[in-house]
């Protein structure tokens, strides 16, 4: 069975500047217990882990996302694996992912992606809130923070080039570590022993807020 990702708004209609939250977390949960996006201002990085939402704000503090908060952007996958495999070499995220990707059966198509176990580094990144500059430059200005010697799962998705407005392009990837203190979007890592599970998406349900004055009026670039 291949996996099937629902995404309520697209990665361009966050980066070009829509970031009123248009959608609840309850909502987001009624399509899947698995999923990455961002809350209400473009404010942090959220990662939904079993149907639990973690937000990882821009002073690398973690809190859990109440059911009615609102998002922007978020994607939800019924990740299905069609490949597992383990790897305990030491490989950092750029030499590791690359090496991923040749697992792919083609590369015409998106990927769930759920890498759990310990890892020698992982450094994320979140945005601050209330954000009304580009996106470009809250990207240029976020803060980087990094943990050694941690284990957690990540998640996300791979996107080819023809799927970058929805997806963005490549890998898309957030973090939560096993004791629930650190968590935002991967920059990079460097393994250690993890487990990988690949997932073929196959099936896109695609929502836009179709009763939303905002969004109906904001002018995308």
């Amino acid at each position: 069975m291949n996996s099937r990702i629902f995404q309520h708004n697209t990665f361009t209609t966050l980066s070009s500047g829509f970031y009123k939250g248009t959608i609840t977390l309850k909502e987001a949960l009624e399509h899947g217990s698995v999923g990455i996006g961002t809350l209400d201002t473009a404010n942090g990085e959220v990662t939904i882990i079993n149907g639990i939402a973690y937000h990882g704000d821009s002073e690398n503090h973690v809190r859990l996302v109440e059911e009615d908060e609102t998002m922007p952007y978020v994607a939800m996958v019924e990740h299905q694996p069609i490949a597992k495999f383990t790897d305990s070499s030491v490989s950092n995220s750029e030499d590791f992912l690359s090496a991923l990707t040749k697992r792919f059966p083609t590369a015409n198509t998106a990927y769930t992606i759920v890498m759990t176990g310990q890892f020698k580094e992982v450094t994320v990144s979140s945005k601050p809130a209330n954000n009304t500059r580009p996106y470009d430059e809250i990207m240029a200005d976020q803060p980087y923070f990094t943990k050694e010697n941690i284990s957690g799962i990540m998640v996300g998705v791979w996107a080819p080039k023809h799927l970058t407005d929805l997806f963005g392009l490549g890998f898309h990837l957030h973090f939560v570590s096993d004791d629930k203190t650190f968590t935002a979007h991967v920059q990079n890592f460097i393994t250690e022993n993890i487990e990988i599970e690949i997932g073929k998406i196959t099936k896109i349900d695609q929502e836009f807020p179709d009763d939303d004055e905002n969004f109906d009026q904001h002018l995308f670039q």
